[in-house]
């Protein structure tokens, strides 16, 4: 396999999330590799859907960083890449 095949895409460090009265992420460290499936498991109110809205752009992160490719994502460019898909679990 190339070194392509083993690249990073996507790193969290530190990442958390506040709303009032509430940790919804407390610094939050993950990697993912191309190729590679991640599943986010826990109970309600684990924040995996902060975590995922947060990878998005839905939610900006109080803390933290988030790499793409390589590239730090700031809060002013938090789009979704274009080769992403979001399937919420609810219809609004």
């Amino acid at each position: 396999m190339s070194a392509e095949a083993h690249q990073e895409i996507l790193r969290t460090e530190g990442l958390s999330k506040f709303f009032p009265g509430v940790k919804a992420l407390d610094n939050v460290y993950f990697s993912l590799r191309r190729g590679e499936i991640m599943a986010l498991l826990g109970e309600n109110g684990a924040g995996k859907s902060t975590l995922i809205k947060a990878l998005t752009g839905v939610y900006h992160a109080d803390r933290g960083t988030i790499w793409l490719e390589g590239q730090a994502i700031s809060p002013k460019n938090t789009a979704m890449p274009s080769s992403w898909g979001l399937v919420p679990s609810t219809r609004k």
